[in-house]
């Protein structure tokens, strides 16, 4: 916490969905197993905050905002594991699409190892068994790439479950839950309809190069 006050908060607004950049908190761990609570990290931020003339306003609408409708997610979903938590629509179209060609096919054991032909996933798969931890922009395109190269969205759901209870230090918690079915189109909105994922959100390699 103090690092990210004295480091990182000052650059978080602009740069902290820039992962090269390496100016988020990195306090996901610390905050699931109980080391430090969100309330002591919050007033910590908006003193800093204040003293200094910052702008400390989007981290804590993650901090916040985001982990708190996590959290409620969690506790009212029933099963958080299930892809029929998903809005309607993002079911919907999932189905709509569910005999699509899906081309490459990867085995979990496959996703497991970084042995997809794609060198960026591969490489944000290897931070994650290397070091427990990954940046949420990254997360967000390792997700969109397992439901591209799963048989079915099920099978990809239960994928990213596997390897986060497995290999993320802030695994099995409300925000993972939460993270990985936003990738299915949980807290999202209909995009532009394409193979596979009908209209949830879709991310290339362009896009993430941009």
């Amino acid at each position: 916490l103090e690092i990210f006050l004295l480091e990182n908060l000052r650059r978080y607004a602009r740069e902290n969905n820039q992962p090269a950049a390496r100016a988020t908190s990195e306090l996901s761990p610390y905050l699931h197993f109980g080391h430090i609570s969100s309330l002591e990290v919050a007033l910590a931020v908006k003193e800093y905050a204040a003293e200094h003339k910052l702008m400390g306003d989007e981290f804590l609408e993650q901090l916040i905002v985001r982990r708190e409708l996590a959290f409620n997610f969690a506790r009212f979903a029933g099963n958080p594991e299930s892809i029929e938590n998903l809005p309607q629509w993002a079911l919907n179209t999932l189905r709509k699409h569910a005999s699509d060609i899906r081309s490459p096919l990867y085995t979990r054991e496959q996703f497991e190892q970084a042995a997809t032909h794609a060198e960026l996933w591969n490489a944000t798969q290897k931070e994650l068994l290397l070091t427990g931890k990954t940046h949420g922009y990254y997360r967000m395109y390792w997700g969109k790439k397992i439901i591209e190269w799963s048989s079915t969205a099920e099978e990809a759901l239960a994928t990213m479950i596997y390897l986060h209870d497995r290999d993320a230090l802030d695994g099995r918690d409300p925000n993972t839950y939460t993270n990985i079915l936003r990738c299915f189109g949980l807290h999202d909105r209909p995009w532009t309809e394409r193979a596979v994922f009908g209209v949830v959100r879709y991310m290339s390699l362009e896009g993430v190069k941009r």
